[in-house]
């Protein structure tokens, strides 16, 4: 797969809060559902070296609209999402996802930026040799004092 190729996606990301509910004499960690979004879009999937990489525009109704996204997944297991595009800079963000990694980075709003921490629990693919196929991850997201939530992404690349 050397050459650029048009695209499906379907690009779904739960979000939970964590709650510690008694379980016997210790407690267990549940995740209560806050909110759910699912986009169908299309885009575009080549490869450059060693990685797999999927752009697409944002969708207009999503509050992105101008706004373009590129996936890079190096191997099955480390994932960059960075979103750039807007005159004002909204929206932009470099989010690195790596199984047991923290990592710090801005993500932009009309009134500033926001400092996020992100710690990636898991990040898996299962693409095919023609880059069709499944990528997930799950990690946290913690901007101090407004968010502290946990995420499940799942990205779906299928043929057009």
């Amino acid at each position: 797969m050397a050459d650029k190729k048009s695209v499906n996606l379907v690009i779904s990301n739960n979000q939970y809060t964590e709650q510690l509910v008694p379980s016997g004499q210790t407690y267990k960690r549940t995740l209560i559902l806050e909110d759910n979004i699912e986009v169908s879009t299309e885009g575009f999937l080549y490869n450059k070296g060693k990685s797999t990489y999927i752009t697409y525009d944002e969708v207009e109704d999503g509050g992105l609209e101008n706004t373009k996204t590129i996936l890079k997944l190096e191997g099955d297991d480390k994932l960059q999402i960075r979103r750039y595009g807007k005159d004002d800079g909204a929206g932009m963000m470099d989010m690195q996802l790596e199984e047991g990694v923290l990592n710090i980075t801005r993500y932009v709003i009309p009134a500033g930026n926001l400092e996020m921490e992100i710690y990636t629990n898991k990040v898996e693919s299962s693409l095919d040799e023609d880059g069709f196929g499944k990528i997930s991850a799950d990690y946290k997201i913690k901007m101090e004092p407004y968010v502290n939530l946990r995420n499940k992404l799942e990205i779906e690349v299928k043929p057009c």
